[in-house]
């Protein structure tokens, strides 16, 4: 069952997927439409599963279940990440690619891969006060206080001499 996003209390688990490329409005449409009909037939053991979505930066993909409600079991987590990876088939994206890294040069979004990031960091054209995009997070309150945070309070602070 869906509902707003703003109405997902902010101790409900989230999902981040970030896709391997900024997509265009077109896109878009059509990925909040499956998605819609995704999370509204979504269940865990059969019951319904009190859910929410939103598509940020042309890049990523949230999804949260409402916690108060119901908790998504493996098995529907499992569909949740078949979901996915059928979106990634239709529309030939990768919202599964954990080798991209986003961040923001001059108040753009840049999606690279890690070898890629690591050669900015060596050219100085990334620091650890870059502003990145922290995807494992685990409910909605830290996406709203650490999902955009500088590289040096992130698990991207690895790749720098900290």
């Amino acid at each position: 069952m869906l509902i707003e996003f703003n109405k997902i209390s902010s101790q409900s688990p989230i999902w981040i997927f970030q896709a391997n490329k900024i997509f265009d409005l077109s896109l878009i449409k059509k990925i909040e439409e499956e998605t819609i009909n995704f999370l509204n037939s979504w269940t865990s053991h059969n019951d319904e599963i009190k859910s929410s979505f939103k598509i940020v930066h042309n890049l990523f993909l949230i999804i949260s279940v409402e916690s108060d409600f119901s908790r998504p079991s493996g098995c529907s987590i499992d569909k949740l990440i078949n979901f996915v990876k059928e979106i990634n088939k239709l529309h030939n994206i990768d919202f599964l690619d954990r080798l991209s890294i986003s961040y923001r040069y001059e108040n753009k979004i840049k999606v690279v891969n890690i070898a890629e990031f690591k050669n900015l960091i060596l050219d100085g054209r990334i620091s650890k006060n870059t502003i990145v995009f922290n995807n494992t997070l685990r409910n909605k309150s830290e996406l709203n206080k650490n999902w955009e945070t500088k590289a040096l309070n992130s698990w991207h602070k690895k790749y720098f001499n900290v």
